[in-house]
């Protein structure tokens, strides 16, 4: 099976240890699963930009990328985050290797739309052949979500979902899970509001417009809806060995 497996920033900073992303992670790779993982960065990024005092900027709710904001996501994506989590990944025995979309131009994107988010980023085109090969060597690709424009004259910074959703619709995945440690999306915005088990893509719209999902739950089914129409087989927010009656099912 071919999977793709997203673990945001939040989750990563609790460290690797026992936790339930590394389980889940050891279980896809001890069962044989051709497995990427695709990581975020978000509170460690604005962790740097607040020690260093770097203004931050935002536009209709979304974080501005500046030239200087980039240096603060390259350097905390492709270099921190990422060396981490594949360090910790080896420690465990799964022979992982660290990626961004510079590395051999696998990935590349194309700026978001409206100018004023600067060099933000969504992907266009994945060759998938990199990391077909880097499966067959026994590896684990570890995704940052990095890539260079069309005319590989500027880095973008890419959400971390869409990158995930890229990866799984090139790939033909026949799983994609945004793994959380809250759980899927829930009936309402409330912490103590019951998981939602099932969705189906075409449900996703009416949750997003009655503000039912809000804040990161909603890149999260945007590029499930994609990824599903892309021709990807699942789609799982939550997790998918560990607390599966606290995961929602998008098919």
């Amino acid at each position: 099976m071919r999977v793709v497996i997203k673990v945001g920033g939040s989750v990563l900073s609790d460290g690797p240890g026992n936790s339930p992303w590394m389980r889940e992670i050891q279980a896809f790779v001890a069962e044989g699963h051709h497995l990427v993982v695709v990581h975020g960065g978000g509170p460690a990024i604005s962790e740097s930009l607040r020690q260093t005092q770097t203004p931050v900027q935002f536009y209709q709710g979304q974080r501005i990328t500046t030239p200087e904001v980039l240096g603060h996501v390259i350097r905390i994506l492709r270099g921190e985050m990422n060396a981490l989590l594949v360090h910790a990944l080896n420690r465990q025995g799964i022979t992982a290797i660290g990626l961004s979309g510079m590395d051999g131009a696998f990935m590349v994107a194309r700026h978001l739309p409206p100018k004023e988010l600067g060099y933000v980023g969504y992907i266009s085109h994945v060759k998938t052949d990199l990391l077909e090969r880097l499966w067959s060597l026994g590896y684990v690709p570890v995704i940052a979500p990095l890539a260079p424009n069309e005319s590989h004259t500027e880095i973008l910074n890419c959400n971390g979902d869409g990158v995930a959703e890229a990866v799984a619709r090139h790939l033909g995945a026949d799983l994609l899970v945004f793994y959380t440690d809250r759980g899927g999306l829930r009936t309402s915005p409330a912490p103590d509001a019951s998981i939602v088990d099932h969705l189906s893509q075409d449900e996703i719209s009416f949750w997003i417009e009655q503000g039912k999902a809000t804040e990161g739950m909603i890149p999260k089914l945007q590029a499930a809806q994609r990824a599903l129409q892309g021709g990807v087989k699942q789609v799982l927010i939550g997790a998918f060995y560990d607390d599966r009656d606290r995961t929602t099912h998008i098919v």
